[in-house]
C-alpha cells in the first residue's frame, strides 16, 4: 500500500480496500492523506507484445481524458516503467482518480450511442485486431495434450471455425482508437452521469464491430431488440454510420470470445508463464467463452434482421 502510494505520488497512505467486482485484475479503493484512488494491479504478460499493446491504450486513454470523454482521470505515476505504468515489486499498476457511484441499473443506451460516437472520433492506432487462430492452430494445441478437457474444448471447433470465418473480410470498416470493451461492468453511474471505467484494453478497433459488441452487451446480452436499437440508433444520429446488416458486423463480439478463450487455452495447458492457480482458473474460463461463443452464433441471423430494419 505504502509503495503504491508513493510510487504514484499520492501522499501518504492511510488504507486500501479490494473492490470486487472484476475477474481478470485486482483492485483496490486506496485512502491517503490527498484523497481517494482507485489501484489496479495488471495480470500482465512479461512478453514484449503487452507493453507495446499497453503503451497504446495508456495513449488513448489519454486522448480520451483530454477531450472530455465520460471517464475517472487517470493518475501519471513519478517514475513511470511506460505511460500510466508503474512497477512496485514485481507488479505492475495504474491508477485514476476514485469515483463514488454504484454499478449499472438502468437504461443507458442512448448513452452508450453517443459515448461510442464521441470515441470513435479519436485517431485510429495501428490495425485494429490479430487475426485470430485458424482451426488447424487449435488442432495443434489440442492434440499435444489429449484429455478431457480439451475434448471439451475440440467440441466447439465447428463453431471456432464459423466465427473465423465471420470476419475475415474488414474491407470497408472503420479503423478507429478505442475503448473496446464498452459493456455494462464498465460503466458507473455517478452523481455527474454514467462514467466509462477499465481502459486497460484500448487500442485500435473497427467501430462497427465495437457498436455492435456494445448494443449486444446493452440489450441484454442480445435479448432486448428495442434497447439493440436504441443504440444503433443514437450512435447513428451522430455520425450517419449504421453496421451492414450481415454476420460480418458482430465478428467484433466473436472474436472478444475467440482471442479470450485461445488465451486460457494456452493458460490451461501450460503455454503461459502463469501460477498454478491461474492455470487451474483458465480452463473453467475457456470453456465459459467457448459457450458464450456457441450463444452468439445462435443468435447471429436474429440480430442482423434487426440492423437491416
Amino acid at each position: 500500500m505504502e509503495a503504491v502510494a508513493a510510487a504514484f505520488g499520492l501522499g501518504g497512505a492511510i488504507s486500501w480496500e479490494p473492490v470486487t467486482g472484476g475477474r481478470s485484475h485486482l483492485v483496490w479503493r486506496l485512502r491517503t492523506t490527498r484523497g481517494e484512488w482507485a489501484v489496479k494491479r495488471l495480470n500482465r504478460s512479461r512478453e514484449d507484445w503487452w507493453l507495446r499493446d499497453h503503451v497504446v491504450s495508456a495513449e488513448v486513454q489519454l486522448e480520451a481524458w483530454e477531450r472530455g470523454l465520460p471517464m475517472p482521470r487517470p493518475v501519471h505515476p513519478l517514475t513511470p516503467a511506460a505511460p500510466l505504468l508503474a512497477d512496485v515489486g514485481e507488479h505492475s499498476y495504474v491508477a485514476h482518480e476514485w469515483c463514488g457511484g454504484r454499478p449499472l441499473a438502468g437504461d443507458v443506451t442512448e448513452w452508450v450511442g453517443r459515448t461510442l460516437a464521441a470515441l470513435h472520433d479519436l485517431p485510429a492506432r495501428g490495425t485494429p485486431g490479430r487475426a485470430p487462430h485458424p482451426v488447424a492452430e487449435w488442432l495443434t494445441w489440442l492434440d499435444e495434450a489429449p484429455g478431457p478437457f480439451t475434448d471439451r474444448v475440440r467440441a466447439h471447433l465447428p463453431d471456432i471455425a464459423r466465427a473465423v470465418a465471420a470476419g475475415a473480410d474488414t474491407a470497408g470498416l472503420t479503423p478507429v482508437g478505442s475503448h473496446r470493451d464498452v459493456k455494462p461492468d464498465n460503466v458507473l453511474v455517478t452523481a455527474r452521469g454514467p462514467l466509462l471505467l477499465d481502459w486497460d484494453g484500448a487500442g485500435p478497433e473497427y467501430a462497427e464491430w465495437e457498436l455492435t459488441r456494445a448494443a449486444v452487451h446493452f440489450s441484454g446480452r442480445g435479448e432486448d431488440r428495442a434497447a439493440f436499437t436504441r443504440v444503433i440508433s443514437s450512435y447513428e444520429a451522430v455520425t450517419g454510420r449504421r453496421p451492414p446488416a450481415d454476420p460480418s458486423a458482430f465478428a467484433g463480439l466473436l472474436r472478444v470470445y475467440l482471442g479470450g478463450a485461445a488465451w486460457m487455452v494456452w493458460r490451461a495447458l501450460g503455454h503461459r508463464p502463469v501460477t498454478d492457480a491461474e492455470r487451474a482458473a483458465a480452463g473453467p474460463h475457456a470453456l465459459e467463452l467457448l459457450a458464450d461463443l456457441r450463444a452468439a452464433l445462435g443468435r447471429l441471423d436474429e440480430w442482423v434482421d434487426w440492423l437491416g430494419q
